[in-house]
């Protein structure tokens, strides 16, 4: 029988303030009994009894002898004490009332005291001890103390004595994992009663114990939603060939694209909701995957809307389909937040069924825009979306299929991890009509020697720099585009930024795509959906400020034309061993999904997955980085771990919330 305590509230077992007790609620983030034992310690304390050898606590009994009050407020409050031995004893306060501590030591009576102590030349000091308590508790004060997180006005002793009090009555449970494995009762035991700073250690047998239950639960979770997904009925989509017959491409696709469409066609012929996730590196053919997709949903009569997270990459994929599909007359309009004009009866065909094919960016969101029959969503670059955004669009509709595409690469743990209720698909070749890009790692200080040989190149270039305005630290926009100018003259460069409204941005891209000037000085808007064959050479301004899959990305905006392309890094000193190194395998590779699990090493998986992805949970316990074996071992065991009660058990646990998907 699995016990119910832990999800009682701790407040029943614990005899403390009420004061307290809401402090350690708000440390732990729960009231429940489990929720403080999950409370873990984020180091140790060693308190000697040995007078001659402590290093920094000391607990010991003594006898008062003497009270001594300075003269002046400012100076401290002395209890002199004496051991048993005859050690004398210094009890030092700074901030105090001497009433309240005459009374709380009386003259000839004994205490065990602990605290932080030194040796001085006349006696040993203990300042403000932390624990005073009665000459027959001095063994539970010597030895090692876990040393907790805490709250402000909540100390570390009343959080020991709550939680040692919890694991006095918690009961034996029964096991859920082989026998291989340390139990969850004696991890929690072994975690809160550390024997050396080893125990502490995530590595240690209790701490992947607790980890492992922690994976487990999620991916028992994952396999609930996907199993959920599957329930549900869409209406099957086959192609008719009446588009994709049609459809003659100016190049081959790729056997991982092949791949890719053979996956989707299965998946949209099945009958259930499609949850499918294309990954692969930057220029590997996604979008034309995505296209084909949704030529098949309009083969069988079927609305389709492709989601962009920005403006420029909403028009590029309007360009992009244009000119490829010109020739099958397809219905298909673009929607964007900042042009409002003609929203109305951009709605109305919508609403009617007239559009068939809508590319749009977070304008589609809003409430008014309806769909008569919306049988497939595309969502482009989806790590930039939010949860409940894609649950908005994905509600426009019942039961919609579902394609997500990432151009970010995303590491096989993280992959397991959160997006275990996806099928995935990998486009993990290049078209051979994609050229190799050389990556230069360059120093800030040779910027002019780099404008001179830019100079002498007949291409375009994009110049990147982190920040839009004036900053002490790093090089901006504007002071990079005034360098250039007064070197290459102002009709040869143009800034490009995120806070540009909608007309400006897309009049300086028509211009740099009709190479109407040389260089494009912009922040990272342009990481995504710019595609200029004609520029060549991407400078990346304090490149060692930039994640490793940023950079990447960011590199990918050349390589597309016929001529050779060059990627310089420009880093500015100090330069740190991480950012050194993470240079360094920039240059070393272009395989981005190499560079994806080294950047999970090195930033984690909260930056990886960005901020905005509310609906994936973090973990606790565990790290995606350096916990690759530990994730392969919890989705087996979620196979093999069936028992109801037992699911319901761990997934109380951990207390997980519920990840929202956008099919929930």
């Amino acid at each position: 029988m699995l016990p119910d305590i832990l999800f009682r509230s701790f407040r029943d077992f614990i005899s403390v303030s009420d004061f307290s007790k809401k402090k350690l609620a708000e440390c732990c983030g729960g009231s429940r009994v489990i929720d403080l034992l999950l409370h873990f310690p984020s180091s140790i304390s060693v308190r000697s009894g040995d007078i001659e050898n402590f290093k920094s606590k000391l607990t010991v009994v003594v006898k008062i002898h003497d009270h001594i009050a300075p003269k002046n407020r400012s100076a401290p409050y002395r209890i002199i004490a004496y051991t048993q031995q005859g050690v004398e004893i210094h009890i030092v306060y700074f901030n105090y009332n001497k009433w309240h501590l005459r009374k709380t030591f009386p003259e000839g009576a004994q205490f065990t005291v602990s605290g932080n102590a030194k040796r001085t030349l006349e006696a040993i000091e203990i300042v403000h001890p932390d624990i005073v308590a009665a000459p027959s508790l001095y063994s539970s004060y010597v030895g090692i103390e876990p040393v907790y997180p805490l709250t402000a006005r909540l100390t570390n002793k009343t959080v020991c004595y709550a939680i040692q009090s919890l694991l006095k009555i918690l009961p034996e449970m029964p096991e859920w994992l082989p026998s291989s494995y340390i139990s969850f009762g004696d991890a929690l035991y072994n975690i809160h009663n550390p024997r050396s700073s080893d125990d502490l250690d995530a590595n240690s047998p209790s701490r992947q114990r607790i980890a492992l239950d922690e994976l487990l639960a999620q991916q028992i979770k994952l396999r609930q939603i996907k199993s959920i997904n599957q329930e549900h009925v869409s209406a099957p989509m086959v192609s008719t060939g009446e588009l994709l017959s049609r459809v003659h491409l100016p190049f081959q696709l790729t056997d991982g694209q092949v791949s890719c469409i053979e996956d989707i066609k299965r998946d949209l012929a099945s009958g259930r909701p499609m949850n499918r996730l294309i990954q692969g590196d930057v220029g590997s053919g996604k979008t034309i995957v995505a296209f084909l997709a949704q030529l098949i949903a309009i083969e069988n009569h079927m609305q389709t809307v492709m989601l962009a997270p920005t403006a420029i990459l909403a028009e590029q994929h309007w360009a992009t389909f244009q000119k490829l599909f010109s020739n099958l007359s397809v219905q298909m309009d673009i929607m964007l937040g900042a042009n409002r004009r003609g929203r109305a009866q951009q709605l109305m065909k919508l609403a009617s069924g007239e559009t068939q094919l809508l590319i749009a960016t977070h304008a589609v969101l809003e409430d008014n825009v309806i769909f008569k029959n919306l049988g497939l969503v595309v969502i482009d670059e989806q790590h930039r979306f939010g949860v409940m955004q894609r649950l908005n669009l994905i509600n426009k509709c019942h039961h919609p299929h579902l394609l997500t595409m990432s151009a970010t690469p995303i590491p096989r743990t993280v992959l397991l991890g959160c997006y275990g209720d996806l099928d995935v698909s990998i486009v993990g070749d290049k078209p051979m009509s994609r050229r190799p890009i050389t990556t230069i790692v360059m120093n800030a200080t040779k910027v002019e020697a780099l404008i001179e040989k830019i100079q002498k190149k007949d291409t375009q270039v994009f110049w990147v720099c982190p920040v839009i305005e004036e900053s002490e630290e790093l090089v901006d926009v504007y002071q990079r585009f005034e360098f250039l100018a007064r070197i290459l003259g102002e009709s040869s460069v143009r800034v490009l930024h995120g806070r540009m409204n909608a007309e400006q941005k897309n009049d300086i891209m028509r211009q740099f795509r009709d190479n109407e000037f040389k260089i494009l000085i912009a922040t990272t808007v342009i990481e995504v959906g710019v595609d200029i064959p004609n520029a060549n050479i991407i400078v990346i301004e304090h490149a060692e400020r930039f994640g490793l899959a940023q950079l990447h990305q960011l590199r990918g905006r050349v390589g597309r034309g016929c001529e050779d392309s060059y990627c310089i890094l420009l880093y500015h000193e100090p330069l740190s061993s991480v950012a050194r190194k993470r240079l360094s395998l920039l240059r070393d590779t272009d395989d981005g999904f190499v560079l994806s699990e080294e950047d999970l090493k090195l930033r984690g998986a909260g930056d990886i997955l960005g901020k905005e992805q509310s609906g994936f949970h973090s973990l606790r316990f565990s790290d995606y980085a350096y916990n690759g074996l530990l994730l392969q071992k919890a989705v087996d065991l979620s196979s093999r771990v069936t028992d109801p009660s037992v699911v319901d058990f761990l997934l109380k646990i951990f207390n997980r919330p519920e990840q929202t998907t956008i099919w929930n």
